[in-house]
């Protein structure tokens, strides 16, 4: 976690990641925020290993994306992971991306997500309660 209780996942954007503008284009972001779940989700002891040995899954259910400002090619940027909300099956991670100036290290936020999940179980692919080992652990990762 950093300074401001937010997991921060790091990247930077690739060549092929831009579109004839010379900016990222939007797929993009689903995919970074994708990879920050995935390692936000491994820092607090459930990463897709474990929850799959307990024979569950968090499934992508909605995700809102709101642009504010451009990336372009070979920029640095962070994606910084909070928990938004904890239901029963559910739960929401907000997602802010943020360039960051490589001498200032002054930060831009370009992107924010909304993206919501539901735990599934393995076998039936059905909803199932969000186990409370998980529960805790998302809700210690709440800002």
């Amino acid at each position: 976690m950093s300074s401001d209780g937010r997991f921060r996942y790091p990247l930077d954007v690739r060549f092929f990641e831009v579109d004839s503008l010379g900016v990222v284009f939007n797929m993009w972001y689903l995919g970074w925020c994708d990879e920050a779940m995935s390692a936000f989700m491994e820092s607090i002891g459930y990463g897709y290993a474990k929850l799959r040995a307990g024979g569950l899954d968090a499934v992508l259910r909605k995700a809102e994306l709101e642009w504010l400002d451009s990336l372009q090619a070979f920029q640095h940027a962070e994606v910084a992971v909070q928990v938004d909300h904890v239901g029963s099956t559910s739960f929401r991670l907000g997602y802010d991306i943020e360039r960051v100036d490589s001498s200032s290290k002054e930060r831009t936020r370009c992107a924010h997500a909304a993206i919501s999940y539901v735990c599934v179980a393995i076998d039936d692919r059905k909803k199932t309660a969000i186990p409370p080992g998980l529960r805790e652990a998302l809700e210690g990762g709440r800002t």
